[in-house]
């Protein structure tokens, strides 16, 4: 379902009881945003073209399936009762996944299975499913500072590249399975960048952020990350480059990328990512 529907549905079944909606990002590389229903204790996750993808639910919000509470009791009793009514428990490092049912529990401690269950996720891909490793390239020396070039990405890395072709050039990536929106995605630390690539493995979006290493971006001259919205937002009016505000970001589409924002827009919120989507 899309946002919008779900917002309709929620509104009508529910009118002012709703109550508050946070939207945040959970992550700076997550080119969708996050709903966040504080009386139920629901969070909604949807992908760049707003459609759920994921949800959590958590102890406010009590949750069944096939007659078994799951919400509010102890994580070894739930498991113990879905075993018991046949549904095959595949249980891990954070709490366990019902893979045919299509969730998994994560527990407030899972190696304690007296505490309790702490959310629900319910998911359209299995997180168990995505096998993340390293990739065995030789190494290159660390790209710290990335010059945008107008709808296409970078100087070293633009849209539509293939896969292979950028290990080549980058190095070792962590590869795995993306949420949404792509077959493949390769992380490299160093660099600052995160690439999804599509079926074809052609590169379709390319954030570029950093974590646990300093680097910067520019889009002519002026730099990006890491500082407040309103001052790049004037630099970038300054040489002439409109910024149309968004939910959470700037776009920037006379250029075709994006200033992303992690949770509530203002003005001295810093840009966490910049991000560059190729659209089919």
């Amino acid at each position: 379902m899309t946002r919008r529907e779900i917002d309709r549905r929620l509104s009508r079944a529910l009118g002012d009881a709703v109550g508050e909606v946070r939207t945040f990002r959970k992550a700076f590389w997550d080119t969708g945003v996050c709903d966040h229903y504080l009386e139920g204790d629901l969070i909604l996750f949807y992908d760049d073209a707003d459609r759920l993808y994921h949800l959590e639910i958590h102890d406010a919000a009590p949750a069944h399936y096939d007659d078994v509470l799951l919400t509010g009791r102890p994580h070894g009793k739930v498991v113990a009762d879905l075993r018991g009514r046949g549904h095959r428990v595949v249980e891990g490092e954070t709490g366990c996944e019902v893979p045919e049912a299509g969730f998994n529990l994560t527990a407030v401690d899972a190696d304690d299975d007296s505490l309790g269950v702490e959310s629900v996720g319910v998911f359209l891909r299995s997180p168990a499913e995505s096998l993340i490793r390293m990739s065995r390239e030789p190494g290159v020396e660390a790209i710290t500072e990335h010059d945008l070039v107008s709808g296409e990405g970078t100087g070293t890395v633009r849209l539509g590249q293939g896969r292979w072709e950028l290990r080549e050039r980058l190095g070792p990536a962590l590869q795995s399975v993306p949420s949404y929106g792509g077959a493949a995605q390769d992380w490299y630390f160093d660099h600052g960048l995160i690439l999804k690539f599509g079926e074809d493995e052609r590169l379709r979006t390319l954030v570029i952020s950093y974590v646990g290493a300093q680097g910067a971006v520019r889009f002519r001259d002026v730099p990006l990350l890491d500082r407040p919205y309103a001052e790049v937002v004037a630099d970038l009016a300054a040489l002439g480059v409109a910024v149309e505000p968004g939910e959470l970001c700037g776009r920037v589409p006379e250029h075709g990328f994006t200033l992303s924002l992690m949770g509530r827009q203002n003005p001295a919120m810093p840009v966490s990512a910049v991000v560059f989507q190729q659209r089919s």
